[in-house]
């Protein structure tokens, strides 16, 4: 008699992964926070746009990016702060390729498959912004 294989699930990693968010109808500067949940545990960020001016802040834990709700945009976060990226995008730069090595890492014990962000739009008025963020997933398992 011969034993049945057991199978181990397939993770098709390193593998690109494109992830977009939407901000809903907003109006004025306003503050929105998003989670993005298909970019694995660790990767690497490729290109990060946005359809609006507005910063966006990426965390590796939801109490890394509740800690930095009061950092004024114009000051750098403290080291081991938890935030992984801070972009500006405007009208003339809706889109940014990263340096080599704009890694990341979900920071949350135990481990999940998550990235916080918040965005911050500058438009007056009614608008609605849309982030899309085009990664290298280099890990998807949250297991030790």
């Amino acid at each position: 008699m011969t034993a049945t294989p057991r199978w181990v699930p397939r993770i098709d990693t390193p593998r690109r992964a494109l992830e977009q968010q939407s901000s809903g109808p907003l109006n004025g500067p306003s503050v929105v926070d998003l989670s993005f949940a298909a970019l694995g545990v660790d990767g690497l960020f490729l290109e990060v746009s946005c359809t609006a001016a507005a910063w966006v802040t990426f965390y590796d834990s939801m109490a890394a990016r509740t800690a930095d709700a009061a950092r004024p945009i114009g000051e750098d976060p403290p080291p081991s702060a938890g935030v992984l990226l801070d972009l500006r995008f405007s009208a003339a730069t809706p889109t940014l390729k990263l340096a080599p090595g704009s890694s990341y890492s979900n920071g949350e014990s135990p481990l999940q498959q998550r990235l916080w962000a918040r965005l911050r739009t500058e438009l007056a008025g009614a608008h609605t912004a849309n982030l899309a963020v085009l990664a290298l997933v280099l890990n998807d398992s949250v297991a030790g």
